[in-house]
């Protein structure tokens, strides 16, 4: 998708060719198809791999092929799964934004009034945060974005209680003093594999890749990304790179009308 209609959203201005007159959704004949082997170069995975899954997105429907490769036709944003998509990651945004400003990360410096197009705006750049962040992650580390999905996930759930204890987080909200090893909490390959919703053999195999490469390690209580491993010069530098890419994130939804103001101004 991101491929498809990179080039008609980079600019601010409205879409002028538009799908069945949808507001925001450019026309099927101005979006630019991508191959698999792109698709499966930006991600790191084997073609083969990109090959089945696209092969499913075909058959669902989901996308098609046209000359010169893959396209998620305007039919695909409109349906109403879609649409409510749309609004969940507006939703699940605005927390986002909330719960990093209540942190005291806020870009209500660059805020603007938003434009009835604020949701697409949102999920597009919600969307761009999650593959440049995974994809970087990714390659930071030497990984495919399975792997860095799983390994973040581990690392969410031993951690998640800090992270939502006011006190812990505070305690452990610098970069210098992450959680100790006995403040992590283990979790298991199936709550894994149930969260990202992956077949249990396909999170199973992905972390015994992780276990090998030690960054992941398992005993009788489950999964834990050991202190170690955070604290490698690799991590901490990809750690910074999303600190970065997470205040662009946040000043580009300010720019388009999503910023924290706990006293916004009237009107």
């Amino acid at each position: 998708t991101r491929a498809n209609v990179r080039e008609i959203t980079a600019s601010p201005e409205s879409v002028a060719d538009t799908h069945e007159g949808v507001s925001g959704v450019p026309a099927d004949a101005l979006r630019i198809p991508v191959s698999v082997y792109a698709i499966a170069k930006d991600l790191g995975l084997p073609y083969e791999n990109i090959r089945r899954r696209v092969k499913k997105l075909l058959d669902a429907g989901v996308c098609v092929t046209v000359d010169g490769g893959l396209v998620v036709p305007g039919a695909t944003v409109v349906r109403q799964s879609n649409l409510d998509l749309i609004r969940e990651t507006q939703i699940a945004t605005e927390n986002f934004v909330a719960e990093a400003g209540r942190f005291g990360i806020s870009a209500a410096e660059h805020y603007q009034p938003p434009t009835p197009g604020l949701p697409r705006q949102v999920i597009r750049l919600a969307m761009n945060y999650f593959l440049d962040a995974t994809c970087r992650s990714a390659k930071g580390l030497d990984l495919d974005v399975v792997a860095i999905l799983v390994l973040r996930a581990i690392n969410m759930g031993n951690i998640t209680h800090v992270t939502h204890d006011p006190v812990l987080a505070v305690t452990y909200g610098g970069m210098e003093h992450a959680p100790p090893e006995e403040a992590r909490r283990p979790v298991s390959v199936y709550s894994i594999g149930r969260f990202l919703q992956l077949p249990y053999e396909t999170a199973r195999r992905t972390v015994a890749r992780l276990e090998s490469r030690g960054l992941v390690r398992k005993d009788a209580n489950g999964l834990t990304v050991p202190l170690e491993v955070v604290s490698r010069p690799e991590v901490m530098s990809g750690m910074l790179q999303l600190v970065a890419l997470t205040e662009t994130f946040l000043a580009d939804l300010a720019r388009a009308g999503m910023a924290y103001r706990p006293n916004p101004a009237p009107g």
